[in-house]
């Protein structure tokens, strides 16, 4: 999610956000408030998401869910620490699932996830961003730091239940 001050209100989300030139950067999508109403904080779906989302509808009738298959947590200073890494950013590996894409791949716990698809991921929410954007079946390069060095994997994404169907759902045309 993109956090923003956009006033979001029940009932009203879904909006555009846009950037000063007009562009849509986002969808307007949930507030995180104690009273319901716009007093705290509001998040948008990323347009990069939005896009892929209605692709697979349009195409497929259903959303892609592509995994990476693991457990992780962005790299802070005590982890940092901890493993004595150079720089405090990155996305930890805790745990990799056991018939997901990753463990597959060869990546392990305790790597530290530096590049999905060719761009930085310095957060979880980068890495879950990029994954978002593929479909399973698709193959990925996943860059790890692990023993401080770089280590180059070939991942092919899968769904939940490990495989790499896509799922097909029921294509309704609307005003058909």
């Amino acid at each position: 999610f993109i956090q923003t001050d956009a006033a979001v209100n029940p009932g009203n989300s879904g909006s555009a956000l846009v950037n000063q030139r007009g562009d849509l950067v986002g969808i307007n999508t949930a507030i995180a408030s104690q009273t319901g109403s716009y007093t705290g904080y509001s998040f948008a779906v990323p347009v990069s998401i939005v896009k892929k989302v209605v692709d697979d509808i349009k195409e497929f009738g259903e959303v892609q869910r592509a995994l990476l298959g693991v457990s992780i947590r962005s790299v802070d200073a005590a982890l940092a620490e901890e493993y004595d890494l150079v720089k405090v950013d990155g996305v930890f590996v805790a745990e990799v699932t056991d018939n997901g894409a990753a463990k597959e791949a060869g990546i392990k716990s305790e790597d530290i996830i530096i590049s999905v698809a060719g761009q930085s991921t310095k957060t979880s929410a980068e890495l879950m961003e990029r994954v978002s954007q593929f479909r399973p079946g698709d193959d990925i390069e996943v860059i790890v730091l692990r023993d401080k060095e770089r280590n180059q994997f070939n991942v092919t994404l899968r769904t939940k239940h490990g495989d790499t169907q896509i799922v097909r759902g029921n294509i309704t045309v609307l005003g058909a």
